[in-house]
């Protein structure tokens, strides 16, 4: 049984069936075995709040959370979940089940870019803003995510190539019986046209495969950026491929 200690506000009497309780006890350990870590908890395991959580240690703003008792009498811990990190916001209904996987829906949001992209290159900027559809996190990794990312305002690190336009990306499965996750990305319009494929796999390595051309209001940096992939083709697009891991 939790007591005071581990969650405020929490009476471990107030929880008389025990398949409820162990429901809960499922869905917050799962949360922390995600790599989710948080302090300055206040209010309940129902409703409440983390000042500050983070993600793999990297930090992500105040944590808000409201869950739904009634849904323990099917063996689910749901919340709906509202991320508050510096300058931007998100929300996502959460759903907790006994075998260990978190099913993130409605997953809904405006963050900024560079504390996102720092880990794969630093001094790039925009927003991401996020319309998925639904998550579910398996074994610490996306098995499933459907929806869209959006990019807007890309910006790279000199300020020359500060207008590279607004990108979408599609989210789908990946190759057949790879279990890796894909998507389509594609420009909204704007100094870079981009057309191409992602592929991640479960080992964290990446691909992006696909065709770019300048656009209207390409630099010359953009322009000189693009000649080492080679001569373009007959309708000025040149084929590239960068794979890594995270």
């Amino acid at each position: 049984h939790a007591g005071q200690g581990a969650f405020p506000g929490i009476d471990a009497s107030s929880v008389q069936l025990e398949p409820m309780e162990s429901a809960t006890m499922v869905g917050m350990d799962q949360m922390m075995s995600t790599g989710v870590q948080a302090s300055g908890w206040t209010g309940t395991i129902w409703s409440g709040r983390a000042a500050a959580i983070a993600i793999d240690n990297h930090p992500a703003g105040a944590l808000n959370w409201s869950c739904r008792p009634w849904r323990l009498l099917r063996l689910e811990w749901s919340c709906r979940l509202q991320l508050e990190p510096p300058g931007g916001a998100a929300s996502a209904e959460l759903t907790a089940l006994p075998d260990g996987s978190l099913s993130f829906s409605q997953v809904e949001g405006r963050l900024p870019l560079a504390p996102l992209a720092a880990k794969l290159a630093s001094g790039w900027s925009g927003w991401l803003e996020l319309d998925l559809t639904g998550i579910e996190i398996r074994d610490r990794w996306p098995a499933t995510a459907s929806g869209s990312l959006f990019i807007r305002g890309l910006a790279g690190p000199q300020s020359d190539t500060a207008a590279l336009g607004d990108f979408e990306l599609v989210l789908d499965a990946g190759s057949v019986g790879t279990g890796s996750l894909g998507g389509r990305l594609r420009d909204l319009g704007g100094p870079l046209q981009l057309r191409a494929t992602v592929e991640l796999d479960r080992d964290r390595s990446w691909q992006l495969s696909g065709e770019v051309a300048p656009g209207p209001g390409a630099s010359a940096t953009l322009f000189d950026g693009m000649a080492w992939l080679g001569a373009p083709d007959h309708a000025g697009r040149r084929s590239f491929t960068v794979e890594g891991r995270l």
